[in-house]
């Protein structure tokens, strides 16, 4: 369904809050008044924009964050991952957990895809490193800060369909030239990590540094995104390359690390915009929000 612009920055403001504030209360009165919608409509609103309730994209999204802290950082305690993402007890997260993936989170190696993966089924071309590969592989990672940013940026669904990121991009860029503003930062971000979200379900945000004062114009949205610290990799070459660098950055250099995620999405900031050197090829920084362990 296509949304309104009104709606889609109320709808992208909901889904923003709930995901950085994971750990709090998330209730439906709390979540339409982010909404700007009175709690007796919003619910039914939000199911038919979207495809899913609130209930269970909250739900989701609480057993996704958590999966990422048990996988990124293979020390971390189940009960701690759990309470970092919103979950009231260890057994509420334990039954979440085993009803949507189909083991207990006690009995994940946190290195086998889970069940609802469809990333390798649907993109066979990438290839699956070991990690034996992954550790030989040469990429210089920069802990570097992330300053605070006013975003305008437009959101894709179902985004692992390469002509709706290509719409959205070209979207993006003709509403920025079109208002004449001068060039600015370009900044993709994965709202979901495909090794754990069902690729139909995730979510990509094309991104620009905007002004302060900018507050959403027709279907492009406006976030506050906070400073942090990120660990980056500059990574120049085709969509493989970036590809290995993600992997690595996730599976190999993360759980070795002395970090783990920030509860931010992960970013490729780009140096050169796609329209300057095409698709084939990406001058960016994939980078993961961080915070010490």
């Amino acid at each position: 369904m296509e949304l309104t612009p009104v709606y889609t920055q109320r709808i992208n403001a909901v889904i923003d809050h709930i995901r950085l504030h994971l750990s709090e209360d998330l209730s439906l009165a709390v979540l339409a008044d982010v909404a700007c919608f009175s709690p007796f409509h919003f619910h039914r609103i939000f199911k038919t924009l979207t495809g899913e309730t609130i209930a269970d994209l909250t739900l989701r999204l609480r057993l996704e964050r958590a999966a990422l802290l048990l996988r990124s950082s293979p020390r971390m305690r189940v009960g701690d991952a759990a309470v970092e993402s919103g979950f009231i007890s260890l057994a509420h997260f334990s039954r979440a957990f085993k009803k949507r993936y189909g083991l207990s989170p006690s009995r994940w190696d946190r290195v086998t895809p889970l069940k609802e993966s469809k990333n390798r089924q649907t993109l066979p071309a990438f290839p699956a490193y070991t990690d034996e590969q992954l550790a030989a592989f040469q990429f210089d990672v920069r802990v570097r800060e992330f300053p605070a940013a006013r975003l305008a940026y437009l959101r894709i669904a179902n985004s692992y369909v390469p002509e709706r990121v290509l719409d959205g991009y070209a979207r993006l860029m003709a509403w920025h030239t079109g208002r004449g503003s001068p060039p600015t930062t370009l900044i993709g971000m994965s709202q979901d990590d495909p090794d754990i979200t069902p690729l139909e379900l995730c979510r990509y945000d094309f991104c620009l540094v905007a002004p302060e004062s900018f507050m959403g114009e027709g279907d492009i949205s406006a976030r506050d995104f906070p400073a942090c610290h990120v660990a980056a990799i500059h990574v120049r070459g085709d969509i493989f390359d970036v590809d290995k660098a993600w992997h690595y950055l996730f599976r190999s250099w993360l759980p070795r690390s002395r970090f783990q995620p920030d509860n931010l999405p992960a970013m490729e900031i780009y140096h050169r915009a796609p329209q300057e050197i095409g698709w084939e090829t990406y001058d960016l920084e994939c980078a993961i929000p961080v915070v010490s362990l």
